[in-house]
Formats: C-alpha cells, sequence, structure tokens
C-alpha cells in the first residue's frame, strides 16, 4: 500500500489519458490529497472520430479540439505541456524533455503513430492522417490540386492532381476516402463551376474494408463506395511511391498509379520511444497484466494503443479504438485508487458496445449490439453518439449548432495557401504517439 495522498502521472492527454485522470480527480484518493499530474505534448485535447469531417470543412479546428488547461482546471488536475524522454522505473522518475516527474503511480497513455512498416519513402511521400492538423492539410491538399489542375495542360500532371490515393481499409481510411469524393462532387461544383472528374483509390491489403464490422454491414459499405466511385481495391498492397507515382501490388499483378496525394491510413503502432523505457514489450507495444499494470511493476499501468493487452475470447490484441482506451483508462484508475487504499485490483473486462463509420453524404453504418443500422438512421445515431461524447458543453453547443448552419448556409472551403513542400511540412505536424 502506499502513501494516503501519492503523486499520480498520467503521460498522453488521449481518451485513455483524460478518463483516466478525471477519474482520479474525482475518487477517494484526490479528496485525501492526492495529486494527479496529466502530461502532453499538446496543449489540447483532439476529438478524432470527427477528423474527417474536419477535412471535409463540415467543421472547425475549435469544434473538435478542447484546450486541456481549462478541463484539468475545473476538475483540479495539474498539467504539464511537454513531452516524455525516458523513464527510471526503480526510483519512480519520468523524464521529460524539459523536467522530470517524481511519482507514486504511472500511467502511460501515449497513444500511437503511423507505422510505414520501416519504408522511409511511404513515410516522406504520404500524408498521415491522426490529427486536426492533419485533416486541415488534407483539405488544402485538396483544394489545391483542384486550383492548379484547371491551369495546368500537361495531361500527366492533370492525372496526378485529380488521383487522390487512400490507403488502408480501416473506418478512418474509409471516411476520409468518403468525404474527399463528397467534398469534391457535392460540395464544390456550385463554387467552382465545372470541378474535373476526380478519382479517389482506396486500397487495403485484405480481402474486405472495415475488418471487425458484421461482413455483410462491410459489404454493404463496400457497394455503397462502389455506386459513390469510389474506386477500392481489396487485397492490393502499397509497396512503394517515386516521382508521385505509387507502386500497388495485387494477385492480379503490379499497378502503377499516378497520384500527388497519398493520405495514410494503413495502421498504427507505438512510438519508438517506448523500446527506450526499459519496459517489457511484445509487437512493440508496453506488456501489461490483465489489471492494466506493466508486467514486473506494481506501481506502473500503461493503457490504450501503448500497450499489449490480448482479448482472452479471441486471443487478439484489443481493438485500437477509443471505447477500448476510455475503458482501460478508468479501469487503470479505479486498480489504483485500489492499490492506495489496500484494496484488491480488478481484472480489464471490455465493454464495447460497437462500432460506427460514417460513409458522407448523410448515410453511415452502425453495428451496435448485435443491431445493425445503415443510410440515414446510422446517419443520426453516428452525429448524436459522437455529440454526447465530445469533450466539453461549449464544443457540444458549438458542433450542434455548426451542423444545423452547415444545413443553411455555405461551407467553409478555405484553405492554406502553400508550395508542395510547405502543405507537406503542414501535414508532419501532427499529433505522434510521443505524448
Amino acid at each position: 500500500m502506499r502513501a494516503a495522498a501519492p503523486h499520480v502521472v498520467v503521460v498522453g492527454g488521449g481518451f485513455g489519458g483524460i478518463y483516466a485522470a478525471t477519474y482520479l480527480a474525482r475518487s477517494e484518493l484526490a479528496a485525501n490529497g492526492a495529486r494527479i499530474t496529466l502530461v502532453d505534448r499538446k496543449n489540447y485535447f483532439t476529438f478524432t472520430p470527427l477528423l474527417a469531417e474536419v477535412a471535409a470543412g463540415a467543421l472547425g479546428r475549435e469544434d473538435v479540439t478542447y484546450p486541456y488547461r481549462i478541463l484539468t482546471r475545473r476538475f483540479g488536475v495539474n498539467f504539464v505541456h511537454d513531452s516524455i524522454a525516458g523513464l527510471d522505473a526503480r526510483k519512480n522518475k519520468v523524464f521529460l524533455n524539459e523536467r522530470e516527474l517524481t511519482f507514486d503511480y504511472l500511467v502511460l497513455a501515449t497513444g500511437a503513430e503511423p507505422q510505414y512498416f520501416g519504408n522511409r519513402k511511404l513515410e516522406q511521400a504520404s500524408m498521415p492522417f491522426v490529427s486536426v492538423g492533419d485533416a486541415l492539410a488534407i483539405r488544402s491538399r485538396v483544394m489545391h490540386s483542384l486550383e492548379r489542375a484547371a491551369l495546368v495542360n500537361d495531361e500527366t500532371e492533370r492525372e496526378k492532381l485529380l488521383t487522390f490515393l487512400v490507403a488502408g481499409g480501416g473506418p478512418a481510411g474509409v471516411e476520409i476516402a468518403s468525404e474527399i469524393q463528397h467534398l469534391v462532387t457535392g460540395v464544390l461544383p456550385p463554387y467552382m463551376g465545372e470541378v474535373p472528374p476526380i478519382k479517389v483509390i482506396l486500397a487495403d491489403g485484405s480481402d474486405r474494408i472495415l475488418r471487425g464490422f458484421d461482413e455483410t454491414l462491410a459489404r454493404e459499405g463496400l457497394d455503397h463506395l462502389g455506386k459513390r466511385g469510389i474506386d477500392v481495391r481489396l487485397n492490393t498492397r502499397i509497396d512503394d511511391v517515386e516521382n508521385g507515382v505509387v507502386t500497388a501490388v495485387s494477385p492480379a499483378g503490379t499497378d502503377r498509379i499516378k497520384t500527388d496525394t497519398l493520405i495514410w491510413t494503413a495502421g498504427t503502432a507505438p512510438g519508438k520511444f517506448v523500446s527506450g523505457l526499459g519496459l517489457p514489450t511484445n509487437r512493440g507495444a508496453i506488456e501489461v497484466d490483465h489489471f492494466l499494470r506493466v508486467v514486473g511493476s506494481d506501481n506502473i499501468f500503461a493503457i490504450g494503443d501503448v500497450s499489449n493487452l490480448e482479448d482472452p475470447r479471441s486471443a487478439a490484441p484489443f481493438p485500437r479504438v477509443a471505447p477500448i482506451a476510455i475503458s482501460q483508462g478508468v479501469r487503470a484508475a479505479a486498480n489504483i485508487e485500489s492499490h492506495a487504499a489496500g484494496r484488491e485490483l480488478e481484472p480489464f473486462h471490455a465493454f464495447h458496445a460497437g462500432k460506427i463509420v460514417s460513409l458522407g453524404c448523410g448515410t453511415a453504418l452502425v453495428d451496435i449490439l448485435g443491431f445493425h443500422l445503415r443510410g440515414k438512421p446510422a446517419w443520426w445515431t453516428y452525429r448524436m453518439a459522437y455529440l454526447l461524447k465530445l469533450v466539453g458543453t461549449k464544443n457540444k453547443i458549438r458542433v450542434l449548432m455548426r451542423f444545423a448552419l452547415n444545413r443553411l448556409f455555405e461551407p467553409d472551403i478555405t484553405y492554406e495557401e502553400a508550395s508542395d513542400s510547405a502543405l507537406n511540412h503542414l501535414a508532419r505536424s501532427r499529433t505522434t504517439a510521443t505524448a
């Protein structure tokens, strides 16, 4: 049993981190004088499920972000704007770039970053899609490409400008491909005159999109994307990129896709810094027991994307989705509270009610507790589910008003006027897993 008023440090302010910190702030530990410190490399929380709508101009940056200092002030949590650089588990010290913190309990919730499987060319040439900066950069790239395409006569250059390739057929890839198609073909024509035909390609290395969804529902999503004009290529691996030509390999052979826009949603992994923490890892993630404690430690916990914990029902790691991170954040915080009070810890049991994905144009797919919705009913379910989960009452009200105003007034089609190199730099200014 630790001190009655311990210092709990939570590194990483994603879904798991903020739920852990706010739970602890309302716990008996805090009532007895415990200090709770939240560390993150940004000074704001990002509601990532709505990033595709930011890319499409339906929402703005301020709609999906919330300042940590406002959140932590409300709950009495200390906020440190810094990044993790190292850890001394024996001395209970976590080293940040600008300082070090001593802890009684530590929660690592540093998330994940895009994984390029060691291919530096793909990493350099592609645009990630994990942060609000990425979403804004993608919007800028799409708008900039359309403007440039209207001015060039070279057919190869036009083809590159008007082809948008999304790697990865999970929810993020499906949503950003859908929103790009909708933005160009459904939103822009009244304002840009005759918009040239575009090609949106969604490539995935497996034999289906939306793995984890009900297979019948996923197949309906595939059919819907095809009807929208999105070219979905299954069993297709993005292998290389050179001078605006992407090499895609499939059982049918090798295809070379000319494009200036490659958006990467084909996988994430914990940050490389994890290997330097001196903690046990598996598959690049921190190994934890069923209490979410790091194996070999009694006061360090790891949750969400940075941790590796197998679901006993499937013998596969838990999916890297927000509901799992949230429930792990709450369970880790409750176990810290129990440990400090000398009570037994409880194992983590996942409760993941279902899955939701937007297909754009007012339609979605919902798979909740075995009930399947599609079309408009699914769209409204998608809207309400995310509206209720938004952090901050102000954001909830603002997003609700924004959705209403979008039906009455023109969309936001502003973008950064920048060179290709500047747009690539903007895409690199993203949320990473290093908190």
